[in-house]
């Protein structure tokens, strides 16, 4: 989700109605990175969802609130681990919700968790995740799209992870799966590319406009 896409010109155009919650928990315009986790941080689906979640509603604008870390575990994300990424989560999350509404929760993760002890517990653990940001969220029915895996990753195992993506999404109310692109990837079998994350970015915005209507 955070993104190592290769930032090129048309990723510095901002959009005059995309806002971001920076790192010190200031509502500025959105630019890429649009994330902070990693020095090679890059382009990742959120901007252009947010441009395009734009483009479909000309009368509002857009607070996109950045929580990715990259290279994680699904499993690092449950509530009270050391590492503290859903506690962050939740805490961006409601200093956004004091001047706006949350409309969408948007997910694309799992290559970590695309190894042989992993992959099966994924649609269990996503399940429960993505139950315990509504509750505490205080938003039960809040759209969630998830992101699909690209099909260029070294593990065979993604294939578990991907179909967990895909059940979890026809298991919960009011989700949607959105396919991943096909346009590639860095060149290390693992991250998009920026083309890619264009593509991803706008599938999930339509996904999610599904939802939304």
């Amino acid at each position: 989700m955070a993104g190592r896409g290769e930032i090129t010109e048309v990723d510095t155009l901002s959009h005059p109605r995309v806002f971001a919650l920076a790192k010190n928990d200031k509502w500025t315009v959105a630019n890429e990175p649009l994330h902070y986790d990693k020095e090679n941080r890059g382009v990742g689906p959120g901007l252009t969802f947010g441009k395009t979640m734009a483009d479909m509603n000309p009368d509002v604008k857009i607070g996109l609130i950045p929580a990715a870390v990259g290279g994680t575990k699904i499993s690092y994300w449950e509530p009270g681990n050391e590492r503290g990424l859903y506690e962050e989560a939740l805490r961006k999350a409601k200093i956004a919700m004091e001047s706006g509404r949350l409309k969408g929760i948007i997910w694309q993760q799992g290559e970590s968790d695309s190894n042989e002890k992993d992959a099966p517990l994924y649609k269990e653990r996503l399940i429960r995740l993505m139950k315990s940001f509504r509750k505490d969220l205080g938003k039960e029915e809040v759209p969630i799209v998830f992101g699909g895996l690209g099909d260029f990753l070294k593990s065979k195992k993604f294939h578990i992870v991907n179909n967990a993506l895909k059940d979890a999404a026809d298991e919960l109310p009011n989700v949607a799966f959105s396919e991943a692109s096909k346009l590639g990837h860095i060149g290390d079998r693992l991250h998009f590319n920026a083309e890619a994350q264009h593509e991803n970015g706008v599938n999930m915005a339509k996904a999610m406009r599904t939802l939304i209507e």
